[in-house]
C-alpha cells in the first residue's frame, strides 16, 4: 500500500470514528438521562444498515464465486473487508440482544412509547410474559418467541456467518499466497451451499429481530426484502468507497469506467429486484385484506407514515432508476457515487419505514433517530478502514486476473 492511500485511508478513518464516536455519545446521552426505550428504539434500526454492509459484503461474495465476473474482482478486498467486520457487528448486537431477556423496571405506561399498548418490554412484546399469557397467538407463538431461544438463535446466526465468511477468505487467502488451485475451488464449492445456509439463516434473522416486533403480522416475502435491501446498501456502499480511493493504485488500476458501470448494473438490477419484492408483499396483503396482515399497512399509510412511503416509491425507486438508465451516468466516477448516496440514505428511511411505527403511530422522529446511524455506520466504517489496511489490498493472481477481465472488456 502507498503512502498516498494509507494517508487517505486513514483521512477516512479518522473522520468516521469522531463521528461515530460523537453519534454513540449521544446515544449513551439520551440512555442515561431517562430516554432508555428510545435509546434501543432507534439504536435497533440504526443496526441494520451497517450489518446489511457486512453481510451484503458475504453474500456478494459467494455470488461472485459462483458466478464469476469483473465486478467482483475489482470490488473483492471491499467484500472482503466488510466480511471482517461481523465480529465487530455482533458485539454491537448486545444492546439488542439484552432486549431479549430484561424489561423495564416499573414502565406500566406502555411497551410502546407514551400512550401506545400495554405491557412492560423495550421492544418486543413476546418479552412480557402476562402480556403473553393473555393473548393467544403469543401463546401459540412463545416455544419459538421466547428471550432465551431467540438469544440462541442469534448466536448461532453469527457463528454462521462469522464461520462463513473466515472460512471464505481463509481459502482465498491461500490462493493469493500459494496459487494452490484446489484453494480457489474450495472458495466456490463453499460459496454453493454456503450461500443457502446465509439466506436461510438471514431470513429467520429478519422474522427474529424484525418482524417480531409487531409478532401478530407475518410475511413470508419479509426475509427477502431484508437480503435484497443488504445486497443494494452494499453495492452503492462499493461505489461510493471506490470513488473514494479510484486515483490511488492498486485502486487505480481496477476502478476503471467498466467495473463502475458493472456495479452500477447490478445496483440497477437490486433497485428493480427491491421494488418487485417489496410490492409484490404490498399487493398480496391489500388485495387479501386480511385482519391478520392489512394492518401492517394501515399503520404505515396513515398519521404522517404515508409521506415515508411516497419519498420511497419516488427516490428508492423512480429517480434510481432513471438514472442508472443512461449508460453514462453508470460509467462516470463523478456521478454515479451521487446515485450510491441516495439510496444509502433510503435504505436508512425504509428500514426506519419498518421498524419504528409500532413505536410511534404518528410519524415523529427522535433526535435520537439521528444520531444513532451516525454512530453506529461511524463506528463501522473506521473499523472497515483498519480492516481493508491490514490486509494486502492486491496479489499477483488477482492483478491477472484483472488483466484479463480488462482485456477481454468483461461485462457481467
Amino acid at each position: 500500500m502507498n503512502d498516498q492511500l494509507r494517508a487517505r485511508l486513514n483521512s477516512i478513518q479518522t473522520v468516521a470514528l469522531v463521528f461515530g464516536l460523537a453519534g454513540l455519545g449521544a446515544l449513551a446521552f439520551g440512555f442515561f438521562t431517562g430516554h432508555e426505550r428510545q435509546f434501543f428504539q432507534s439504536y435497533l434500526y440504526a443496526y441494520f444498515i451497517p450489518l446489511g454492509f457486512a453481510l451484503g459484503s458475504l453474500g456478494l461474495t459467494m455470488i461472485n464465486y459462483l458466478t464469476g465476473g469483473f465486478w467482483g474482482l475489482g470490488a473483492r478486498r471491499i467484500f472482503q473487508a466488510g466480511i471482517r467486520t461481523l465480529p465487530l457487528m455482533a458485539l454491537l448486537f448486545l444492546p439488542i440482544a439484552y432486549t431479549f431477556v430484561t424489561q423495564p423496571h416499573g414502565a406500566l405506561e406502555g411497551g410502546h412509547g407514551e400512550g401506545h399498548g400495554h405491557g412492560v418490554y423495550w421492544l418486543y412484546p413476546w418479552t412480557d410474559g402476562e402480556m403473553v399469557a393473555k393473548d393467544e397467538i403469543l401463546l401459540h407463538k412463545a416455544p419459538w418467541l421466547n428471550g432465551q431461544f431467540v438469544l440462541a438463535r442469534a448466536v448461532g446466526y453469527f457463528l454462521v456467518w462469522m464461520i462463513l465468511g473466515f472460512w471464505i477468505l481463509a481459502k482465498a487467502k491461500k490462493y493469493d499466497e500459494t496459487g494452490d488451485e484446489k484453494a480457489d475451488g474450495m472458495t466456490r464449492l463453499i460459496s454453493g451451499p454456503g450461500f443457502l445456509v446465509f439466506f436461510l439463516t438471514m431470513t429467520f434473522a429478519a422474522f427474529d429481530w424484525a418482524m417480531s416486533l409487531e409478532p401478530h403480522w407475518f410475511s413470508t416475502m419479509y426475509g427477502v426484502i431484508f437480503i435484497v435491501g443488504q445486497g443494494l446498501s452494499t453495492l452503492a456502499f462499493s461505489i461510493l468507497f471506490l470513488s473514494w480511493v479510484r486515483g490511488f493504485e492498486p485502486f487505480k488500476h481496477v476502478a476503471k469506467p467498466n467495473l463502475f458501470a458493472d456495479i452500477a448494473t447490478l445496483l440497477f438490477a437490486s433497485v428493480m429486484l427491491w421494488t418487485y419484492t417489496s410490492f409484490s408483499q404490498f399487493l398480496i396483503i391489500w388485495s387479501g385484506n386480511l385482519s391478520e396482515e392489512s394492518p401492517w399497512y394501515m399503520l404505515r399509510t396513515n398519521n404522517g407514515w404515508q409521506l415515508v412511503g411516497i419519498s420511497l416509491l419516488v427516490l428508492h425507486f423512480a429517480v434510481p432508476f432513471f438514472l442508472l438508465l443512461h449508460r453514462r451516468i453508470k460509467r462516470d466516477a463523478s456521478l454515479v457515487p451521487f446515485v450510491a448516496v441516495l439510496l444509502i440514505v433510503m435504505r436508512f428511511v425504509d428500514v426506519y419505514w419498518q421498524v419504528a411505527p409500532p413505536f410511534h403511530s404518528e410519524f415523529h422522529p427522535s433526535w435520537m433517530d439521528f444520531v444513532a446511524p451516525v454512530g453506529l455506520v461511524g463506528i463501522w466504517l473506521a473499523y472497515f478502514v483498519s480492516r481493508l489496511k491490514a490486509h494486502p489490498l492486491t496479489s499477483p493472481r488477482q492483478e491477472l486476473a484483472v488483466e484479463a477481465a480488462l482485456g477481454g472488456h468483461a461485462h457481467h
